[in-house]
């Protein structure tokens, strides 16, 4: 899809061009005739794309039974927002923006507990990790950039500021934000390198967009030094953190939790367990191979726990695994039977006060665990003694490294960890992972079980690096408190 999609973009872009050679002057519009034209030839842009994308959107909901979700809201039917409230709209794409503003829209809620914060999501998973964690009246999914759409959502939503979360800046919504006097910030800003080489090459399209917004919160110099060389105006953008820091759990869980939690698992208590957090196809291969050789060998109590990046591909996942002749059970699975069993059946008595109380069925010990559904990594890694992080053996760029970093749990991933540059510094700096090849991953997990103070040091020295990365939170919330001030 990523080739696809970007053979599309330049095309909608060089059609664009075609269409008028002195693009930049109305597409910053300053006068309601060079607004219109913006507006419709952007509108004509994306019904292209729309129409030329249409096979895939069928093949994708035929074939793959994917389907996604929220069509009334992306066609500009949010829910209705009362008017005369002070309201910040956080714009969250997925899963991983939309853990990482759960710190920033805390925080906006405790210092303004008079502001209303919304959230919206691209992705069906996180719009559901969003609900979770904020509420699903306060959630909806984005809208599509069509003028009539992006009008109509921002007539029923009524936000005074719109925070974006790394880099969602569609042309048609920060124009007419700026337009209704929004402000327009981008918070925890990243700019890669590949990106950044696109935005420049289609400048004189994508480049009003970003000059609209009021200020850039970058992660790092690296992401900050980008946005400059674009052409974002130097005084725009500072350097606040990374919130993804804040957002991580450092929590340290007590070993009376752990064992209650590996307890709920069906997992026994003095096993060492180990889980592929956001895996991706064939990682689960090799980790399954890597399984059975310490298995077979040094540490035949070994469980594992897989965490498919998406869950979509539990079948698949668990289709391979017992086709390796383990016993894997999905979480849902486990829950539901959990459930089942402590309700009262029609035959069933209650317990005399004085005689003997009946033990609670303790769930099957199993080989495999398979979590088929959204929102659980962060406890799965509580349960761990060793994590791989997915996304990294194949050149997807990596998961969230960080968050079983914060809970003290040794890590290892591949080599392909682009997505998450700054993090990998710091880690390689304070020598706080193991970067691991298929070939390698056996050995290195048999190490780190087999050391288990060495692997708690490289571990501790993690932890400690990432908390003092911390504070992004508050400077953006002393930013954005400080605009709604302003506003007022």
């Amino acid at each position: 899809m990523s080739r696809y999609s970007a053979a599309i973009h330049d095309a909608c872009a060089a059609a664009g061009l075609l269409l008028n050679a002195n693009l930049r002057s109305f597409a910053f519009p300053h006068t309601p005739s060079r607004y219109l034209l913006s507006s419709m030839l952007l509108n004509l842009l994306y019904l292209t794309a729309a129409v030329l994308l249409t096979p895939y959107f069928i093949y994708r909901r035929v074939v793959k039974r994917k389907r996604s979700g929220g069509w009334r809201a992306r066609m500009g039917y949010a829910p209705e927002r009362p008017a005369g409230v002070t309201r910040v709209w956080i714009h969250a794409v997925s899963v991983g923006e939309a853990a990482a503003a759960e710190t920033l829209v805390k925080a906006l809620r405790q210092a303004l507990p008079d502001l209303d914060v919304v959230v919206s999501t691209t992705t069906t998973t996180g719009q559901e990790v969003a609900a979770k964690r904020y509420g699903a009246d306060k959630v909806f999914y984005y809208p599509h950039d069509f003028s009539w759409v992006v009008k109509r959502t921002l007539d029923r939503v009524k936000p005074s500021m719109l925070v974006l979360m790394e880099l969602e800046v569609w042309p048609t919504m920060t124009a007419e934000a700026v337009r209704r006097g929004i402000p327009v910030v981008v918070v925890n800003a990243r700019v890669s390198e590949r990106a950044a080489w696109r935005y420049k090459r289609f400048w004189c399209v994508v480049g009003p967009s970003f000059r609209r917004v009021k200020r850039w919160l970058a992660q790092s110099d690296e992401y900050a030094t980008r946005l400059r060389d674009l052409g974002v105006d130097p005084a725009a953008v500072e350097v606040s953190g990374n919130l993804k820091y804040d957002a991580i759990d450092v929590a340290l869980p007590s070993d009376a939790e752990r064992q209650q939690l590996r307890a709920r698992l069906g997992l026994p208590g003095d096993a060492p367990v180990l889980v592929g957090g956001s895996t991706h196809p064939t990682e689960e291969t090799a980790l399954r191979a890597a399984y059975t050789q310490l298995r077979n060998g040094p540490h035949p109590n070994l469980r594992l726990i897989l965490v498919p990046r998406h869950p979509e591909r539990s079948g698949d996942v668990e289709r391979e695994v017992t086709a390796a002749g383990f016993s894997c059970l999905r979480l849902s699975t486990l829950r539901a039977n959990a459930a089942k069993s402590q309700e009262p059946t029609a035959n069933s008595q209650q317990p005399r006060a004085n005689g003997p109380q009946a033990s609670s069925p303790k769930p099957q010990a199993l080989s495999v665990l398979l979590v088929d559904t959204v929102g659980e990594l962060r406890g799965m890694y509580k349960a761990a003694d060793v994590a791989f992080v997915g996304g990294s053996l194949i050149p997807h760029g990596g998961q969230n490294v960080m968050e079983p970093c914060g809970l003290g749990v040794p890590v290892l991933h591949g080599p392909h960890m682009h997505n998450f540059n700054e993090a990998m510094e710091i880690l390689r700096a304070c020598k706080g992972s193991v970067e691991v090849t298929r070939e390698s991953l056996t050995a290195e997990l048999e190490r780190l079980f087999a050391s288990a103070a060495e692997a708690k040091q490289m571990a501790g020295r993690a932890r400690a690096a990432f908390l003092s990365k911390q504070g992004a939170t508050a400077r953006a919330v002393a930013f954005v408190s400080q605009e709604l001030r302003n506003a007022r």
